[in-house]
């Protein structure tokens, strides 16, 4: 049975820098401590962060450390024996046990009673666990994933946590940007979460609707958006607008909610409407020039906010998007010389391949767009004139 790898949203490059990290640090076997405000989806990553490891078949086990009474978090935990305590009428393993071979996810560990974090500091050190009521120790083989929205250090200070446990906790630390940071991705969360609803699915967001999610500040990040969007959405007759939105937005604005959408959010929401898109499509929708959209077009290629593939003609794509695309199951014989020559040097650009095998830069940009489709060549991250392709690390 296939493994799902739950969905994390957005394209906007500081979403894509933490998931590229989280990915990176999954194929290792630390303890990763992820921090963030309240709501900016540290579950999901942690969930992330399992399904691309090496632990990936084996369970997953999630407790909010906040939301069990400490008189019952110890047995949660740890299990405990027969008659360890009254209504303890049998053997029962916690959760350390259930996650053995996995991934223990631990949230709000800020909460965690000072008097178990020594008992957890126990298991980061020797891997063994003592269920209440026993004398004897288990040993588990877990991997501890915790996350906070309270700053550590500061408790350490007030005594309130144990020093020793956050540098065993934090092997490596993984911070989640908060939701006003990510630009789009808030207008395409909100679109996602219309469409994960039946009775919403053929709703869509009014320009003015664009701005004011964009200016406001979102303190209860991705939790509130979703709950703002679905109760506009029950008042509203198919488009959410504005006057929709605001009855349930209770913080503030980050910036006057300008109606005018800059060119960049219009762009993406065309893509996002029709899928891929020719600039001579886009440019039916808009009354910029065609040379503005491509500059803006360009740049968002480079952020990672759209992709784009050229086979004869040039298409733009969202990377929510990219299913639209298929490319030939064949490579030309071009492209077959272009990896050949990326493996010998380390590295292509366009104007190396066109004089190696005579051809122009625009058809040797071309060759090189349907490899970096298909993941058989990656950006060097190098811009402009500079820039070129490498072979993906393996």
């Amino acid at each position: 049975m296939a493994i799902s790898t739950p969905k994390i949203i957005g394209n906007s490059k500081i979403l894509l820098v933490t998931k590229a990290r989280a990915k990176k640090v999954a194929r290792s076997d630390l303890s990763v401590l992820i921090t963030g405000e309240s709501g900016t989806g540290k579950e999901l990553f942690a969930r992330f962060i399992h399904d691309n490891s090496p632990r990936a078949r084996k369970p997953f086990v999630a407790i909010n450390c906040a939301a069990i009474p400490e008189g019952l978090l110890e047995s949660s935990l740890f299990g405990h024996t027969k008659g360890a305590f009254t209504g303890a009428d049998a053997k029962k393993d916690g959760i350390f046990v259930q996650a053995n071979g996995g991934t223990l996810f631990l949230d709000e560990i800020g909460d965690m009673p000072f008097s178990l974090q020594a008992k957890i500091l126990r298991v980061l050190q020797e891997g063994v666990i003592q269920p209440v009521g026993s004398r004897t120790e288990e040993k588990v083989d877990v991997r501890i994933v915790s996350a906070t929205h309270r700053d550590l250090i500061e408790m350490a200070k007030a005594k309130e946590f144990r020093e020793d446990l956050i540098y065993r906790l934090e092997g490596f630390s993984l911070h989640l940007p908060a939701l006003h940071d990510r630009g789009h991705d808030i207008v395409t969360l909100a679109r996602t979460f219309l469409k994960s609803r039946k009775e919403f699915s053929n709703k869509s967001l009014s320009r003015d609707a664009h701005a004011l999610l964009m200016a406001y500040s979102w303190p209860g990040n991705i939790r509130e958006l979703q709950n703002v969007i679905l109760a506009a959405a029950v008042e509203a007759p198919m488009t959410v607008g504005g006057r929709h939105l605001r009855p349930h937005m209770k913080g503030n604005m980050t910036k006057p909610a300008n109606t005018e959408t800059s060119i960049e959010d219009r762009l993406l929401a065309s893509m996002e409407n029709k899928g891929r898109m020719t600039l001579a499509q886009l440019r039916a929708n808009f009354s910029e020039p065609r040379s503005t959209l491509h500059r803006h077009l360009m740049k968002m290629s480079r952020d990672g906010t759209v992709q784009r593939i050229t086979y004869g003609i040039t298409v733009w794509f969202t990377t929510d998007n990219n299913q639209h695309i298929t490319p030939p199951t064949t490579l030309s014989d071009r492209q077959t010389q272009a990896l050949k020559i990326a493996k010998a040097t380390g590295r292509i650009t366009r104007k190396q391949f066109a004089e190696a095998i005579g051809i122009s830069i625009s058809t040797a940009g071309r060759e090189l767009a349907g490899l970096i489709e298909r993941g058989m060549l990656v950006p060097d991250g190098r811009s402009g004139k500079w820039s070129g392709y490498i072979l993906p690390s393996l």
